[in-house]
């Protein structure tokens, strides 16, 4: 009798072989597999529906548009298993499963029939308008008995229905016959223990969709690794299509009406070469400065040579280079002194802003030309404003590169540079050697340092590259043992003049001017010096207390957009100042032309080189969320807080007067400007597609 107690014992534990049925954890991780199955049969299906939209399509990027799509379906499979998962993690739950495989099937029947109801839609509105569905379903649906009927007389829709239903209970049979499966029980912890993070790994791994040093996930973003919208077509998932587009749909979009009446102001301002008030036409063709029979139109005020090549262009996107915090400010830190020196050999912009504040905003405005007035969340985050024209994609003959420490997951950037310029090579965190030093990547040092190293083993064909920094963020991280660089204490009074947090964000400051001068000390050294033009500025400054500028400067509240620019051309372009206002959206129209590269200017952008603009030059300033509108134009910066208080400040007056009764002429016609530029930038956004 003991020795059959042991028997028995055995065969509960370590004996377990003997024991019929399947562990939790491979039962999870075939339902896994087989919703990743039906997901994956279902994107080949679409593959083969929309075979006619990939003709010319490389078959690299088709397959490429798989992968990323298999893996949004791997993420939407875990999704779908999760409360089967949820189940099995309980032991006493998961030995009961068998017994509820009926119920569980009709759960699923119920999951299914949304999903491919989803699937079913995706379906036609790609045959009705050519793209994966979206959230403007929801505005169709506003109509629903006209939607109704349209879809009645364009589809079989009794049929579409009965293979719907046909497909959810084959999906739910599959379901039923595996959770129909007797759950082996494990009685041993350690094997519990594996068992509950294996299945834990593999679930978050599918859920997360990818690795990446800097953890961000999978988005959507990186379905639009190409410019061609049929190979991005192929690599979305419908239903996380729709979720994403219903989250940025929020932004209340943009006014036709408003954007008609604003029209003739605009295009005044910008010189269209076709005046249209009805379709809105904002186009300016710029025939390159080498072009055959092409006029020059960029000459007069800064002296520009003519070259017979095409130069480099790079452009340093420094994170959080404000104004007032630099050593272009009054004050004695000094925190930039390399930044002012390089600035006395080049064309500096002192008048220089951000169109708006964050990181994503003004990467979005400086590729685009558009201020991104969104107001929910950025532009670069909303997948229907993905598609843009963008001036760098017209650099003719270059090969193009952005380059940055981290990821470009970050705020969806991916999407509005992969997607609007062919043929751009993206250099993030694993095309560097330094390790990363912080959730930002690799240090400013070391990224400038190696994106020298990669001009220097390049061939003849220029190159166009833009370079965005981010050391001068929490947590500021400065390496260790930098050659030449030691951290510097500021006392609390210089700290409040020029609106430093902290002493970190002193030395961050510090150590990203001594990279930027070790880069300018290589690249000085090198032979494409000579041949490259380089464009440095600021994304925006921070929101800090400063007490180094004037009042009336204080009060319009410039601190957070007012960065600096240069323009470093040698034997290009004459060094000097030009003191006229200037934003963000002129940087590519401006070194598009100093390159002599033809292209055609859609958007709010003008060229800063072009003297026909000289004295009517205007920076618009905020607008997104419930950021104060201002307009920078000459020495008067016209302030609206959007909740009814309207200025006009005279900058450099200490005692920040108003000054909208003793100029009202200015006032109202800086007022109409800013206003136009508001609606324009809305209407631009949505309405700037290839």
């Amino acid at each position: 009798m003991y020795s059959d107690s042991n028997n028995r014992i055995r065969n509960l534990g370590g004996g377990s072989r003997r024991l019929r049925g399947i562990s939790a954890l491979k039962l999870y991780l075939l339902c896994l597999g087989g919703v990743w199955l039906l997901l994956l049969l279902a994107r080949a299906a679409f593959a083969v529906y929309a075979l006619d939209s990939f003709a010319g399509a490389d078959q690299n990027e088709l397959f490429r548009a798989f992968y990323i799509g298999g893996r949004f379906d791997a993420r939407l499979a875990a999704i779908l298993t999760f409360p089967l998962g949820l189940l099995l993690t309980i032991p006493w739950l998961g030995r009961r499963l068998a017994g509820w495989a009926n119920a569980m099937g009709l759960f699923y029947f119920l999951v299914f029939l949304a999903v491919w109801l989803v699937y079913a839609l995706d379906f036609g509105f790609h045959a009705y308008l050519g793209i994966r569905l979206n959230a403007t379903l929801f505005e169709l649906l506003e109509d629903f008995g006209v939607s109704l009927d349209m879809v009645w007389e364009s589809y079989p829709v009794i049929f579409i229905c009965l293979g719907l239903l046909l497909a959810a209970f084959c999906s739910a049979l599959l379901m039923r016959g595996l959770c129909a499966k007797e759950v082996k029980p494990c009685w041993s912890l350690p094997g519990r223990i594996f068992s509950w993070l294996a299945g834990f790994v593999i679930f978050a791994l599918a859920a997360y969709g990818q690795v990446s040093s800097n953890l961000f996930p999978l988005r959507w973003s990186n379905a639009y690794f190409s410019p061609n919208p049929a190979v991005s077509a192929l690599a979305l998932n419908p239903l996380q299509n729709l979720y994403d587009t219903y989250r940025a749909s929020n932004d209340e979009g943009f006014s036709l009406e408003a954007a008609r009446e604003a029209y003739p102001l605009m295009a005044e301002f910008l010189l269209v070469d076709k005046s249209d008030a009805v379709s809105l036409n904002y186009a300016r063709r710029h025939a390159g400065l080498n072009a055959a029979g092409a006029e020059q139109t960029a000459l007069g005020q800064v002296g520009i040579a003519q070259s017979a090549n095409h130069p480099n262009v790079v452009i340093i996107i420094m994170e959080s280079m404000g104004h007032p915090k630099s050593s272009f400010a009054p004050g004695n830190a000094d925190p930039t002194p390399f930044l002012k020196s390089l600035a006395a050999e080049s064309l500096y912009y002192p008048n220089f802003y951000a169109n708006t504040r964050t990181t994503a905003r003004a990467i979005f405005t400086i590729m685009t030309g558009i201020p991104d007035v969104t107001e929910s969340s950025t532009a670069s985050r909303n997948q229907l404003i993905v598609d843009q024209r963008l001036i760098a994609a017209e650099f003719s003959g270059y090969d193009k590169y952005y380059m940055i420490g981290g990821n470009t997951n970050w705020a969806n950037i991916r999407g509005i540079l992969s997607n609007n310029i062919g043929g751009l090579s993206i250099m993030e965190e694993s095309s560097w050697q330094a390790p990363n030093v912080d959730v930002w990547g690799i240090s400013d040092y070391d990224l400038l340092r190696e994106a020298h190293q990669f001009f220097l083993s390049r061939g003849e064909k220029p190159f166009l590259a833009v370079i965005q920094t981010a050391s001068l963020h929490a947590p500021y991280t400065v390496p260790d043992d930098l050659p030449g660089f030691e951290k510097k204490e500021l006392s609390k009074e210089d700290q409040h003049n020029y609106g430093f947090e902290s002493e970190d964000e002193y030395n961050s400051m510090r150590f990203a001017d001594y990279s930027l001068a070790e880069f300018f000390r290589l690249a000085k050294a090198s032979d494409y010096y000579r041949d490259t033009i380089f464009v440095l500025l600021g994304d925006h400054g921070i929101r800090d207390s400063n007490g180094n500028m004037d009042a009336a400067y204080t009060a319009a509240d410039l601190a957070p957009w007012h960065v600096p620019l240069i323009l470093h051309a040698p034997g290009r372009l004459d060094p000097g100042v030009d003191a006229e206002p200037a934003s963000q959206v002129d940087v590519f129209p401006t070194v598009a032309s100093l390159a002599g590269a033809s292209y055609t200017n859609w958007t709010l952008g003008r060229d800063l080189l072009d003297t026909r603009f000289s004295g009517s030059r205007a920076a618009f300033i905020g607008g997104q969320l419930d950021t104060p509108i201002r307009l920078r134009q000459g020495d008067y910066c016209y302030f609206d807080n959007r909740a009814g208080r309207l200025a006009l400040y005279r900058l450099g007056d200490p005692l920040a007067q108003d000054f909208q009764s003793a100029q009202p002429a200015r006032f109202k016609r800086m007022r109409a400007l800013a206003e136009a530029m508001q609606v324009t930038a809305k209407y631009m956004l949505y309405n700037n597609k290839k």
